[in-house]
């Protein structure tokens, strides 16, 4: 048996609180991956496991080991955090990178992940492109969804699966899931896969990789009152060591961001002029710190080429609209506020963002408004005052 390199990816979004499965989706889905691990390490101790819980962010919660009864305590509540929308493109990332920095230190494993989640999602190009990426260097993705309704018409975790050579499986029982668990944990019948880290095999790195870089975290709204409130705690770029960008002459609170795997801050605007310098791209480069792969917004890209010799051009910000959605679309909304990140009960007027199709209390958009007069999903500024009538 080939020892296996496993990335447990558990979605942590809003909707996983839902108490359709007892005492909710994310206790089934914890208890799922509780008994993987379990089964694992029965078939084959020298196998390693990490886990990830993917929300609107991903944490790394346990890294690589063999320890089972570490990554069980992990596992607690405490240490889970329950955050927006699940986004499955930034968790698939990151475990990738993960797996791949892995092959890249032993070869000879069997790369998997293991998706556990309810499936909320809809298919993009990325997704496709990760899939693709994940196809190529012969990572098993197996996936579990939770739930009560059963459409396979455009299932995605049913199509990441079978194109990866995973198992996919559905389940309306609680029990069910969680004794699946163990059936996932079996070992994978490995086929002759195209390893795109070998040498010969360099021309077609760069576009798996590229497809599967992260872009940086952006400051949250608590990250950013804080900011607004005392200018004094602005991040330090760690590229440039100043707080102002030296391309756009703005702070952190305009164009700041943090790499998702260590959290170092940098402005976008030396990011790109990193990736130049570094790695002779655009918009991709590796962490200058823990060398993870990131991605650069094309603006950013475009703002640096145009100020090569004197940069002091200020971003035109982009804005929006809050439209209401009508009271009785409210219930058919399957998504949570944007600010507070609970679900839609009725009880307040909801507001829906023209530009990104984000969500809002009617209370909690007045308190965005007031705060940064700015979308907190896109980040594009309101053009005017929604609840100026």
């Amino acid at each position: 048996m080939e020892v296996e390199d496993t990335v447990i990816l558990v979605d942590s979004s809003r909707s996983m609180l839902r108490a359709d499965f007892k005492p909710n989706r994310l206790t089934v889905a914890l208890n799922t991956a509780k008994y993987f691990i379990e089964q694992k390490f029965s078939i084959d101790p020298k196998d390693r496991i990490c886990l990830l819980t993917f929300g609107d962010s991903i944490k790394e919660v346990t890294p690589f080991t063999y320890d089972s009864e570490r990554l069980i305590l992990s596992m607690r509540k405490s240490q889970i955090k329950i955050s927006g929308l699940g986004d499955l493109e930034s968790g698939l990332s990151f475990a990738l990178q993960l797996l791949i920095e892995e092959m890249q230190k032993i070869g000879g494993k069997v790369s998997r992940a293991f998706i556990i989640t309810d499936n909320k999602f809809t298919y993009t190009d990325k997704i496709e492109k990760i899939i693709n990426a994940a196809k190529g260097l012969g990572v098993f993705i197996d996936s579990c969804q939770l739930g009560l309704t059963q459409d396979f018409t455009h299932n995605i975790l049913k199509r990441i699966s079978k194109l990866t050579k995973g198992e996919f499986g559905f389940f309306k029982n609680p029990t069910a899931a969680i004794n699946a668990g163990k059936h996932f944990a079996s070992k994978k019948d490995t086929d002759s896969a195209p390893d795109y880290l070998s040498s010969s095999q360099k021309k077609n790195k760069a576009p798996l990789l590229s497809s599967i870089a992260l872009p940086l975290r952006r400051p949250s709204i608590t990250e950013i009152r804080l900011m607004y409130d005392d200018p004094k705690k602005n991040e330090k770029c760690q590229i440039c060591h100043s707080k102002l960008s030296p391309v756009t002459n703005e702070g952190f609170l305009s164009e700041g961001g943090f790499c998702p795997s260590c959290g170092k801050p940098m402005h976008l605007s030396c990011a790109t002029m990193w990736a130049q310098k570094t790695e002779g791209k655009s918009n991709i480069f590796r962490c200058p710190f823990c060398y993870f792969l990131l991605r650069i917004p094309q603006a950013y890209v475009n703002i640096v080429h145009n100020n090569k010799k004197k940069a002091k051009q200020k971003i035109e910000p982009k804005t929006t609209e809050m439209i209401p959605v009508a009271p009785e679309k409210v219930n058919e909304i399957d998504a949570s506020c944007s600010y507070c990140h609970n679900i839609f009960l009725g009880e307040y007027r909801v507001y829906q963002c023209k530009n990104c199709k984000s969500y809002y209390h009617e209370p909690c958009l007045k308190k965005m408004f007031n705060e940064i007069r700015a979308c907190r999903y896109c980040g594009y500024l309101l053009s005017e005052d929604p609840f100026k009538n």
